[in-house]
């Protein structure tokens, strides 16, 4: 299995190795590190940067005020996606067409709402037909634990853009019941409909959650998807290439 997005506890001594011990654990082989937006894990992701590790793969900020967030740390065979809120994707220049030329993936945020994060990923890649595009977090079905009045009908129009997967993740800040978080049942069964099993990856958001559950949660995540992110999933392996190798602790 993969865990398509986690971050880094900082609250511990080596946030690193703490990742790569629950994933040993839960039998994960391979995770994308994504910065946070507050920067506190950055320190980090130049670490694993600078290691070069074919498991250790990141996904950074893109800032437009700082110029090296752009192209110069898409050139990194470290980094396999760019972080970018929905209200920066205009203000990308010329790093969308990066993205499409090294075969790496754009990483969104609705922070505005899923209809606006959609309306400019439509128009993104009718620009750049050919540009990957990674939709975490069901696609932020609720907000503030409310559904989501544009969430079916945005699923909908994603879901025609060929190149475009998503992430069935942070089922904990969406939910409204305790672990399982069974309410998160019928959101996980539309995106199959939509998306088809090949078009999904499951992912933690470790720590921002029960993070001693983390096993508990990769395992149930993959069973509502039937294990879509074995080592044979499309977007799995297209995410986060060869999964025979784990994360270097």
């Amino acid at each position: 299995m993969i865990d398509a997005y986690a971050h880094l506890d900082m609250s511990v001594a080596h946030p690193i190795d703490d990742l790569a011990q629950r994933m040993r654990s839960a039998g994960v082989v391979r995770a994308l590190i994504v910065e946070t937006w507050s920067g506190d894990n950055r320190e980090c992701l130049h670490q694993l940067m600078a290691q070069a590790s074919a498991a250790s793969l990141t996904a950074p900020c893109f800032r437009p005020e700082q110029a090296e967030s752009g192209a110069e740390t898409v050139s990194s065979d470290v980094v396999r996606a760019i972080r970018v809120k929905t209200a920066d994707l205009e203000r990308l220049d010329g790093v969308s067409g990066i993205l499409q030329s090294r075969e790496k993936w754009l990483l969104c945020h609705a922070e505005s709402g899923i209809a606006a994060l959609t309306q400019e990923l439509l128009q993104l890649a009718s620009v750049y037909p050919e540009l990957r595009i990674y939709v975490p977090h069901m696609g932020w079905p609720r907000r503030d634990k409310q559904d989501d009045a544009d969430w079916a009908e945005s699923m909908r129009a994603l879901a025609r853009l060929p190149h475009l997967i998503m992430g069935v993740s942070a089922i904990e800040h969406f939910s409204r019941l305790p672990f399982p978080h069974e309410d998160i049942d019928p959101f996980v069964a539309d995106l199959l409909e939509a998306f088809g099993p090949d078009r999904l990856v499951c992912a933690s958001d470790y720590p921002l959650f029960e993070k001693e559950r983390y096993t508990q949660y990769i395992h149930r995540i993959a069973g509502w998807t039937g294990g879509i992110d074995q080592a044979a999933s499309r977007a799995a392996s297209s995410l986060l290439g060869d999964l025979s190798s784990g994360l270097k602790g």
